[in-house]
């Protein structure tokens, strides 16, 4: 059975770590990337500015650079369905990075308007980071099996990385509320609070998704 080759699930997780982590990282960094070119167009002095906040989307995809070398290095120690997860944790996590490309392309917008809105911008844009995070979090600890029940070491781990993954796609809707707070915070100040409520909301479900994800790595239900 082609499963059975622990070798070809940790290539897989590899690949699934990079691979999507990096589709992530691309949109969200083009997304910023395009509203930065529009910016330089008007003022080419905000080149610095235009950098910082498109590099923030591009973390996502060094995450998921950084697992896929940890697998590479625990290849033939570390239970095998447990690299294939720990990739699909940070690669779907890694999604976030549109919601994130998507926020910093508003807060660079708006601080070619009103530099004095720099540190706001950045605290919204920041928000969807912390669902690959999550992602990062859970591979890791997949990986060096710190938790050591049987649903960190057998293809229940699966479930474990699909769930945060795939709840770290909530991220991008995060993304698309912090653009829109960034846009009223600009407006108004002290709207600020409000917003970033508004915004994390969307994490709720990425929480859910690591207490699932940790459950199944105690094994308490098996």
């Amino acid at each position: 059975m082609v499963f059975e080759n622990p070798l070809l699930l940790g290539a897989i997780g590899a690949g699934l770590a990079v691979g999507i982590a990096g589709l992530g990282s691309g949109i969200g960094a083009g997304i910023t990337g395009a509203s930065g070119a529009g910016v330089l167009a008007e003022d080419p002095k905000q080149f610095s500015k235009v950098i910082v906040f498109q590099a923030l989307p591009q973390t996502q995809g060094l995450y998921g650079f950084l697992v896929a070398i940890l697998i590479l290095f625990v290849f033939k120690t570390a239970p095998e369905w447990a690299m294939l997860a720990a990739g699909a944790s940070v690669g779907l996590a890694g999604l976030s990075a549109i919601g994130q490309g998507i926020a910093a392309a508003a807060g660079l917008g708006a601080v070619s308007e009103d530099a004095s809105i720099f540190g706001r911008a950045m605290v919204f844009s920041v928000l969807p980071e912390t669902q690959a995070i999550y992602g990062l979090l859970v591979s890791i600890l997949l990986l060096v099996q710190v938790f050591t029940g049987p649903g960190a070491e057998t293809i229940a781990a699966i479930g474990a990385g699909l769930g945060v993954g795939f709840a770290g796609l909530s991220g991008i809707g995060q993304g698309i509320t912090a653009a829109g707070a960034i846009g009223a915070t600009a407006r108004d100040t002290s709207v600020m609070g409000r917003g970033l409520v508004l915004a994390v909301m969307s994490e709720t479900f990425a929480i859910f998704g690591l207490l699932i994800a940790i459950l199944i790595m105690l094994g308490i239900m098996f």
